[in-house]
């Protein structure tokens, strides 16, 4: 009963009181970077959703190195996925994969207090770029 109150007021918090960095969209979904006093977060559409709002998040306290690792795993030659655990309940894994010529990437992120998952839609480098502001 808790979590169904605390969610919608965590999302009024994130909308309220957070600094938007970057967004990018990608047709109906898209991939947000916030700043909420020390932490960031990145929120997306989950793909795997019903409905295109379905939003899924995860913090990390440093955007550089979520950056370097994004941008790193785009410069190696094959598919393949970097696994990050954020914090004691929250795996991401970033998934890259050659599409038409270019590496995609997409978030794969699993809770495991909620034991839940989220996917997010493929995104290019220059995306990415683009969302942390550079």
């Amino acid at each position: 009963m808790r979590l169904k109150f605390l969610i919608p007021f965590l999302l009024f918090y994130s909308v309220t009181f957070c600094q938007e960095i970057g967004n990018v969209k990608v047709g109906t979904h898209f991939v947000k970077l916030l700043k909420i006093d020390n932490l960031f977060s990145l929120v997306y559409s989950d793909v795997k959703s019903v409905t295109a709002t379905q939003e899924k998040s995860f913090n990390f306290p440093n955007k550089e190195t979520i950056y370097s690792i994004l941008i790193n795993g785009f410069n190696r030659n094959k598919g393949h996925q970097i696994i990050v655990q954020t914090n004691k309940d929250t795996i991401v894994k970033f998934n890259f994969k050659k599409l038409n010529g270019e590496y995609m990437l997409y978030v794969y992120q699993n809770n495991l207090n909620s034991n839940t998952f989220g996917r997010s839609a493929f995104f290019t480098k220059n995306q990415i770029i683009q969302l942390f502001g550079g």
